[in-house]
């Protein structure tokens, strides 16, 4: 495992370590569909109130068929990257959130997300989808010759920014289903760690999201992957992961 992690990092991925907008708001990074979206409105709502966060004309999609969503993004402005995790993120000196979800849903949300596979696959089933090596690291638009599997991709992703975060106060790490499951108490902890020179809302005022946003959403469920994965997929997908830590928390979510 560590070889393949070294051998991961190695790889050049053109996404900046410093935002366009990291020096007026907060910055949010994920792994693609982790709720990415969700958590940016979530923080817009609340500790942005008022402000223009908004970006037209927002890119999108797998590096063999980019495209442009002429609607944008309302909170675009605190999006930071799907960056994959390398040494600099541990120089990071702006307040950022990391973002992470169960990675099956991930990987259900990925497939059953239009242009986020190669055209030349999209008609994939989601059994065979789970065996492909993908061509992209980080985010769809960039692309790579090495291949991983979305499992053995997710992982790296999240274990990359738990080991960054643990010595840089300035990553607050949340899971999309504390999110879901208790929004008030992840308020609570931003709060705390970047906003507590401001009085904290009530919790009666607090801005709960129930919608599904973003460029492409999707259910905005935390167990929609359920109906998907069957026993045999399951199966696969964990013996594609490494990490035991990784590994008992998705599984007691």
């Amino acid at each position: 495992m560590k070889k393949a992690i070294r051998e991961f990092k190695n790889k050049i991925v053109p996404s900046p370590i410093i935002t366009s907008y990291a020096d007026k708001y907060i910055q949010i990074f994920s792994h693609p569909r982790s709720g990415t979206h969700f958590l940016e409105a979530f923080v817009g709502e609340n500790f942005y109130r008022g402000e223009d966060l908004f970006v037209k004309n927002v890119e999108w999609g797998h590096w063999s068929n980019r495209k442009i969503n002429s609607q944008g993004n309302k909170f675009q402005k605190l999006f930071g990257s799907h960056l994959f995790p390398r040494k600099e993120c541990s120089k990071i000196n702006y307040p950022s959130l990391y973002i992470y979800r169960d990675g099956r849903a991930v990987a259900y949300s990925i497939w059953n997300t239009e242009n986020f596979v190669n055209l030349k696959f999209n008609n994939l089933s989601f059994s065979e989808f789970l065996k492909l090596k993908i061509d992209w690291v980080g985010s769809p638009a960039f692309k790579s010759k090495e291949k991983y599997t979305i499992a053995q991709h997710w992982e790296r992703h999240v274990d990359g920014w738990l080991k960054y975060s643990k010595n840089n106060k300035n990553i607050l790490v949340l899971k999309y289903e504390d999110l879901i499951n208790d929004p008030i108490e992840v308020y609570y902890r931003i709060h705390e760690r970047f906003f507590n020179t401001y009085p904290a809302l009530h919790k009666d005022d607090i801005n709960i999201i129930n919608n599904a946003v973003g460029l492409k959403p999707n259910e905005a469920k935390k167990d929609s992957w359920r109906k998907k994965f069957t026993k045999e997929d399951e199966s696969y997908f964990v013996s594609q992961l490494n990490n035991k830590e990784i590994l008992e928390q998705m599984q007691s979510i």
